[in-house]
C-alpha cells in the first residue's frame, strides 16, 4: 500500500486481518500441540505467534478511521510490531535450543530424546526461557508484548482477547510437552555429543534480550516501536523521510 499509494477500506482490511490472524493462532497452536519433532513444533508455534501480530494490526487497522484510534487502535498496532521484535528474538532462542539438541544427539524426534537435561543443563534452561516467553509468562519480553494486546484487543471485543489468551495456553502447553519429552525423564541410549560453549554463548545472549525486552518494555517501545508504528500508519511522512524529501 505504502509503494503504491492505493486507496484502502481500512476497516475492511481490519477485518480481514483479524480473522487471519484468528486462523494463524489457532491452526498453528492446535497443529503444534501434535507435532513429535521439536523444530516443527516451533515453527507451527511461530504461525501462531504470527497470528498474534495480524490481529492487532487488524484492530488498530480496523478503529483507524475512528476517534478510537489513539485510545487503543495505536496502541493495538504498538502491541503488534513490539511482538514482531519480540519474536525474533525468543524464536531464534528456541530453534537455538533445538539445534543444540540435534547437535548433541543427532535427531529432533522427540519420541528418541529424554533426559537430557541431566547432560546439558543450561541448553534446558535455556529452551525453558524461549518456552516461557513464547507463552507470553512474566517478565519476559512476550508478556511485554502479548499484554499489549490483550488490553487492546479486549476494548474492541472481549472475545477476541479471550482467544488471545487461550492460545497462549495452549502455546505454553505444548512447549511443556517437548521440554518434558527432551530434557526429562531417563537418559537416552547412545553418544551425547558435548554441546560447545559457542552455542551455549549465542543461547545466552538471546536470553539476556528476552530477560531486559521483559524488564524494561517502555524503552524499547519508545526507542524502537513507536517510530516503526509512526511510519506504518503516516506513509507520507515515512516516503518523505526515506526519498529524502
Amino acid at each position: 500500500f505504502t509503494l503504491f499509494g492505493l486507496v484502502i477500506n481500512n476497516f475492511l482490511v481490519g477485518m480481514i486481518l483479524i480473522v487471519l490472524g484468528l486462523l494463524s493462532m489457532f491452526v498453528g497452536a492446535s497443529v503444534a500441540l501434535t507435532q513429535n519433532d521439536i523444530k516443527r513444533l516451533i515453527a507451527f508455534q511461530s504461525v501462531a505467534q504470527i497470528g498474534f501480530m495480524l490481529l492487532a494490526v487488524g484492530v488498530g487497522f480496523s478503529v483507524m478511521d475512528s476517534p478510537s484510534f489513539q485510545v487503543f487502535g495505536l496502541r493495538a498496532m504498538e502491541g503488534g510490531v513490539f511482538h514482531l521484535v519480540n519474536h525474533a528474538i525468543y524464536d531464534a532462542l528456541l530453534f537455538f535450543s533445538a539445534g543444540a539438541v540435534f547437535y548433541a544427539i543427532g535427531t529432533t524426534d522427540m519420541r528418541k530424546m529424554g533426559g537430557l537435561a541431566h547432560k546439558m543443563p543450561l541448553a534446558a534452561l535455556f529452551f525453558l526461557f524461549g518456552a516461557f516467553a513464547i507463552s507470553g509468562l512474566p517478565p519476559l519480553n512476550g508478556f511485554a508484548s502479548k499484554i499489549l494486546i490483550y488490553e487492546s484487543v479486549y476494548a474492541v471485543s472481549p472475545v477476541l482477547s479471550a482467544v488471545a489468551i487461550l492460545v497462549s495456553i495452549l502455546t505454553l502447553a505444548s512447549f511443556m510437552k517437548a521440554f518434558y519429552s527432551a530434557f526429562l525423564g531417563p537418559v537416552p541410549a547412545g553418544t551425547i555429543r558435548p554441546i560447545p560453549r559457542t552455542m551455549l554463548f549465542a543461547m545466552f545472549v538471546l536470553v539476556l534480550f528476552v530477560v531486559f525486552f521483559g524488564l524494561f518494555p517502555g524503552l524499547v517501545v519508545d526507542i524502537l516501536v513507536k517510530p516503526a508504528v509512526s511510519a506504518l500508519v503516516s506513509c507520507t511522512s515515512y516516503i518523505g523521510v526515506i526519498g529524502g524529501v
